[in-house]
């Protein structure tokens, strides 16, 4: 099974290699850029992340999501959509692949997952 993560991000440099690092357990990880002027993109091209750089005026949210999706190449099987100040646990992916596949029968084409967003800055609730 082979996992993507995508994301948006505009001057994220203070989120990125925190972010960067809870997603390593993905195959791919790709991140359009909406105009940093923080050093954003290169930051995350130097963790290993596939960044575009496309401002949009006016900025469109939709327009910016959709477009970091196409950045993912389509042997992907399951994309994963996040935010560069959201965190994984430790193990996401071994869960995802997990829940997919106790699923399978069941036809499955998505999963939305609830999260906690009370965690400071040192990973506690």
């Amino acid at each position: 099974m082979k996992i993507a993560v995508y994301a948006i991000a505009k001057n994220e440099a203070k989120f990125a290699e925190r972010w960067y690092k809870s997603m390593s357990e993905a195959d791919g990880v790709f991140v359009l850029d909406t105009g940093s002027t923080d050093g954003t993109p290169d930051i995350l091209r130097n963790l290993g992340a596939t960044v575009a750089v496309q401002v949009y005026e006016p900025f469109k949210f939709n327009i910016a999501r959709n477009a970091s999706m196409s950045l993912v190449p389509h042997d992907f099987d399951w994309l994963v959509c996040t935010d560069i100040d959201e965190v994984f646990s430790i193990g996401w992916r071994k869960a995802l692949e997990d829940f997919i596949k106790a699923h399978e029968k069941d036809g499955i084409n998505s999963v939305i997952c609830k999260f906690l967003t009370a965690f400071d800055e040192n990973g506690k609730v």
